[in-house]
This record gives structure tokens, sequence and C-alpha cells, in this order.
């Protein structure tokens, strides 16, 4: 499986619906797969950088879905970068509902043929990425800077530091060095749990990024060589968790 590239072509991505009509966002690799890749998008709903990334790692040589997990509300997609407005569509998350929509697109990524499966999450995702490797049947997990360290995001999900002590999967933390959201005391907390733990995770702090630095090319807080660095990372957790 090759490198994950920058940037693709969205025509290859295609929408399904996965068990109790979730709404996914899906792409599939030439040739038998025998791993998938879940996506779980940030704050902002499912947007274009989202569907870019989901056929990038098809091109990987992964079936990839990310579920809408805002179907409830209409699948809003905020693109105007107005936090207060994505944060309303947050809160009506519930782990209920988090817990049906990831199960539904895991289903719908073994049915194809995926034998192992990881979950990627980027913000809001990469909470929940964590949260997945905790709680889930997966194989592993990557985290691009997911808050909520120190603090459950939604009733009945764990802090993302009580989800660290309690991993089933291992697990990726890439997270961003002046991200306000992440304090270096919760991230230096997750790296000392993490030397009592087996499951072969690890974190990764680039010190002069801020949040969201990796997804969206086109961002000015975009950071070109963290970036590549961080999904060449990325392409060797997953090459060594799910082959």
């Amino acid at each position: 499986m090759q490198s994950i590239p920058a940037r693709s072509d969205h025509s290859h991505a295609n929408k399904t619906a996965g068990a109790g009509g979730v709404p996914l966002t899906v792409s599939m690799p030439v040739g038998v797969a025998r791993a998938g890749v879940i996506v779980l998008h940030e704050v902002w709903g499912l947007s274009a950088p989202v569907t870019a990334l989901v056929v990038r790692l098809a091109g990987c040589g992964y079936i990839t879905a990310a579920p809408h997990l805002y179907h409830r509300i209409a699948d809003p997609v905020v693109t105007n970068g107005k936090f207060t407005q994505a944060r309303r569509h947050h809160d009506t998350l519930t782990r209920e509902g988090l817990t049906f929509d990831i199960e539904s697109a895991l289903s719908w990524v073994r049915a194809q043929g995926a034998q192992k499966v990881a979950v990627i999450g980027f913000s809001m995702g990469g909470t929940l990425a964590l949260w997945a490797a905790a709680t889930l049947h997966i194989d592993a997990a990557v985290t691009f800077y997911g808050a909520g360290l120190d603090s459950p995001r939604w009733p009945g999900i764990l802090s993302g530091i009580d989800a660290v002590r309690v991993l089933k999967a291992p697990w990726l933390g890439i997270y961003a060095g002046t991200d306000a959201s992440t304090p270096a005391r919760d991230l230096q907390q997750v790296r000392e749990i993490l030397t009592h733990n087996t499951t072969q995770s690890a974190v990764v702090v680039y010190p002069r990024v801020r949040h969201g630095f990796a997804l969206d090319p086109d961002l000015p807080r975009h950071a070109a060589d963290e970036t590549t660095d961080a999904f060449e990372r990325t392409s060797l957790f997953l090459k060594t968790h799910l082959r």
C-alpha cells in the first residue's frame, strides 16, 4: 500500500447508506483490499477535505467510509468557519447515536471484504477515534488533534485520558503544540499512561503548529512539512496494524 497522497479527485467518492440508513461517503480501492478505514469528520460536518481523504485512502488500497454524523439534523456542513454555528451541531450528538453511526460504517466496510478496520478522526472526529479505540471492536485508530482529553465532550463518552487508560486497540495520537484545546500537561499525562499500556500506542506532538493543521491544505493554519510527516506516520501505522 502506497503512502497517502496530498490530494485526490472527488469523483471517485460515492454516497451510500449503512445499516439503519446512516449516510456514508465511501470509496473503493482498485483490486482486492483486505483492510478498511473509517474516517470521522471535524465539527464542520462531512466537508470536501474529508471526502478528499476518503478517496486518498482508497487510493492506498483501503475500503474507506465516512459516516455523516450530523444526518439526524439534515446533515449540515459549515463552510464559513463559524465555530459557534458548528458547535450547535456538535451538541446534538449523543453516545447512542455516535455508536450506532460508527458501527454502521464498520459493518459496511466489513461487508465489502475488509478483514481489519481502523478509525481515523480529525478534531471532533479525533476525539471519537480515541474513544473508539477504547470501546469499539476495531483494529487500530489514529487521532488528529482531538480535544476533550481532560473531560468528556458528550455525556457517556470517555474523556481522552480515561480512554487511554482502557485502550483496546493500537492508537496513534497526533497533536499540535500550540493547540490550547490539548494542553501540554494533558498530553504529558497521556504519555505517562501509555508507558504502562501494551497496545503499541504512541503520541506525536508537532511543537510549532496550530489545531487543524493537517486536513485542509487551503487553510492558513496548514503546515505542509508537519502534515507530510504526520501522514507518513499514519501510513506506516496502518500498514503495521492492518496487514
